[in-house]
């Protein structure tokens, strides 16, 4: 069987995949922190500022962002109206209110032109037109504003678990970039990247949980295959993680991601 399907229109699969799993997202993924702290502790204390959050999701990067910068305003928005909707609901239970959040498309962002401090991204470049988003994000920007991009490179995810495991997760995935590629768009748009920065994660689960995680797509990718090449290429993994770990109930890799600083030239 051919395991690399045809695929049709990834980008409605991407938007009924974040619906269906809205409810669940925060249990389905791990949210990594050492990212935040970073930007923090590398843009020192700041007065009041505004912060986009794009592609921000259910809220669970966005809340680490309110932490993180006590005088900010922080502006959520994300394509998928449901993610938005437990957004909202999230960061309100957690009596947060300086942030509005609302669905829009990062090609065409609702900011005013030179309204944003700092804008930031995480793990949802691949889900956008970089080119228009670029282009949105150098009007909205103000003079020596920031755009922080956290995300995973082809490379860094054919190296995760589901990359070195699961057949053909790393060549599904098509929709990730390399640094040399990003550097491109940055570089078209009148940017300059002024530092990157990789994070390791140390990472352990079962396999029950693994499986758990890829029965409810706890990456898009898992959309992006077909019910019965799903089926297969799971049967598959299972078997590879009990070849190659001994202790099924600690299996044991590193994730990577990188950070982008970029600055308006």
């Amino acid at each position: 069987m051919n395991l690399i399907p045809e695929l049709i229109a990834p980008e409605k699969k991407s938007n009924i995949h974040f619906s269906k799993i809205a409810s669940n997202y925060k249990e389905l993924r791990t949210t990594d922190i050492d990212h935040i702290k970073y930007i923090k502790n590398h843009l020192g204390k700041e007065s009041k500022i505004n912060i986009a959050d794009i592609g921000c999701g259910d809220g669970r990067y966005s809340l680490e962002i309110l932490k993180s910068f006590k005088n900010c305003y922080l502006h959520c928005i994300d394509y998928n109206e449901n993610m938005i909707k437990y957004l909202k609901s999230y960061l309100t239970e957690k009596k947060f209110t300086n942030f509005c959040a609302r669905s829009g498309d990062a090609s065409k962002l609702s900011l005013e032109n030179n309204s944003m401090d700092y804008i930031m991204t995480f793990n949802a470049i691949h889900h956008f037109d970089l080119e228009k988003f670029f282009s949105e994000v150098y009007g909205i920007l103000k003079d020596n504003g920031r755009l922080f991009i956290y995300t995973r490179l082809r490379n860094q995810n054919y190296r995760s678990i589901w990359g070195e495991y699961f057949p053909v997760f790393g060549d599904m995935e098509d929709r990730l970039y390399e640094l040399n590629e990003l550097e491109e768009y940055v570089k078209n748009a009148e940017m300059t990247i002024k530092s990157t920065r990789v994070f390791g994660h140390a990472r352990i689960s079962t396999l029950d949980r693994l499986v758990h995680q890829a029965k409810n797509n706890h990456y898009s990718t898992f959309a992006l295959y077909d019910d019965e090449t799903f089926n297969e290429s799971l049967s598959i993994f299972q078997k590879n993680i009990r070849k190659n770990f001994t202790d099924l109930g600690q299996v044991t890799w590193h994730d990577e991601n990188i950070l982008l600083e970029i600055e308006k030239d």
